[in-house]
């Protein structure tokens, strides 16, 4: 059902006007297995049970047939339901009696779990999805005092490197010096379920590489990678490395695989 701007007035059998607060389409599921389907339905919060207008239905090319014990309504040849007499009244005989709603219902839920089902989108950006979508879910509570865990750790960054003129390499040209440094393990796991990630960054151009990892021992896996791509994206040779002192690429079988002067 879609929220109306403007309620419609309606006007009942003993003459009092209520309003109609939303208008969409419901399906009705009948006993025989027959699904049917109404649009432009009113929903109506003073009124308790569901009335068909059989005028609306004349509109629509569907004949009613009213004897003493029922009421058939056809559309052509076919014959489309049949209510049974209730007293002064023809009922549907529906499924458990309920009707199954075809589109969304007026169900408000709370700020926080609309803001995660819409991926994460600003209460601003929401306000304005409202008046330019249909269906779009309802919040049952202002989000003044929400606060998001998942926004708060995305917005997380590390700190850059020093940029103070006597600390900064100039190289003569890229892969003269790469630096690199490794981070982890980390607490939020990634989609791919790694907690490291190494990090490349060539002096020269300043171009970054990142690389994620499970184990932080992945390190030279990756810096093979790394290697590889960028020797031969660029025809030049890594002549040096510099990092921290966590022993990435000081072992034996590192020095062997880096073939390039490293510093700490």
């Amino acid at each position: 059902m879609k929220e109306l701007k403007t309620p419609v007035r309606i006007t009942i059998a003993d003459g009092k006007k209520i309003d109609a607060v939303a208008m969409g389409t419901v399906g009705l599921k009948l006993i025989d297995g027959t699904s049917v389907t109404l649009s432009d339905v009113l929903y109506i919060p003073e009124v308790e049970g569901s009335l068909i207008s059989v005028a609306k239905l004349a509109e629509k090319d569907v004949v009613a047939q009213f004897s003493k014990d029922k009421c058939v309504f056809r559309y052509g040849d076919a014959t489309v339901m049949e209510a049974k007499r209730c007293g002064n009244l023809y009922k549907l005989k529906t499924v458990g009696d309920e009707v199954w709603h075809a589109a969304t219902t007026s169900h408000k839920e709370p700020w926080a779990v609309v803001h995660a089902r819409l991926g994460h989108i600003p209460y601003m950006r929401y306000e304005q999805l409202l008046t330019m979508a249909d269906r779009v879910p309802r919040i049952a509570d202002a989000p003044s005092d929400h606060v998001c865990a998942g926004c708060c750790m995305g917005k997380m960054r590390e700190d850059n490197f020093s940029r103070s003129p006597e600390k900064t390499v100039k190289s003569a040209g890229v892969l003269d010096l790469i630096h690199s440094d490794v981070m982890g393990s980390m607490q939020t796991k990634t989609p791919g379920r790694c907690t490291y990630a190494v990090i490349f960054i060539d002096d020269f151009s300043r171009h970054v590489t990142v690389y994620f990892m499970k184990k932080k021992a992945g390190v030279l896996e990756k810096f093979k990678m790394f290697k590889a791509d960028m020797e031969n994206a660029t025809g030049r040779k890594i002549k040096r490395i510099r990092s921290d002192n966590g022993g990435e690429y000081t072992g034996h079988s590192s020095r062997s695989t880096v073939q390039a002067r490293h510093s700490s």
